[in-house]
């Protein structure tokens, strides 16, 4: 028994399972909708839509400086780390300019470095952080949808559609 442990199999072993993520997930935000098995659309659902938020909430610096030079503390809280937010008041307190575009522009270094682990393609990765994470700024969350299509014909697996929603609520 598997009690509380989490993820899919998927029938495949680590390596081959993390590829099949990545390359899955690289799929989805390439083309903007994938067809693929239900429990493989599950498996990659909540990943994508991480980073997505990941993307749309630390992928703009001109944003964060913004609300950092409007000293709004609990928007910045609610996009960055706590640390991240605290260095950037400070640093708008202080009133360098520079050094706050350089801190703001050094967290959106960080944020494509931790999705690069997943997406190894510059252009897909582009892509997320200039097309797709802007257009769910006002968006709080459920970024994909999975539409049920039918049975495969060869094994009966439960075939969906997984795909990208439209930007604005």
């Amino acid at each position: 028994m598997r009690h509380k442990v989490a993820g899919r199999r998927l029938g495949r072993d680590t390596n081959q399972r993390k590829m099949l993520r990545r390359t899955l997930i690289t799929q989805l935000f390439q083309y903007e909708k994938i067809k693929t098995t239900e429990a493989k659309a599950k498996a990659i659902r909540a990943q994508a839509e991480k980073m997505i938020t990941l993307a749309r909430n630390r992928g703009d610096a001109t944003r964060l400086v913004e609300l950092a030079e409007d000293g709004k503390e609990v928007e910045l809280g609610a996009l960055l780390t706590s640390a991240q937010a605290r260095r950037l008041l400070t640093l708008a307190g202080d009133g360098d300019p520079a050094e706050l575009d350089r801190e703001a522009r050094a967290i959106v270094v960080h944020a494509q470095r931790l999705t690069a682990r997943q997406i190894t393609n510059r252009e897909i990765l582009q892509k997320l952080f200039q097309d797709i994470a802007p257009r769910y700024v006002s968006r709080p969350g459920g970024y994909t949808r999975i539409v049920r299509l039918g049975q495969r014909k060869g094994d009966a697996a439960q075939m969906v559609m997984l795909s990208l929603v439209e930007g604005e609520i």
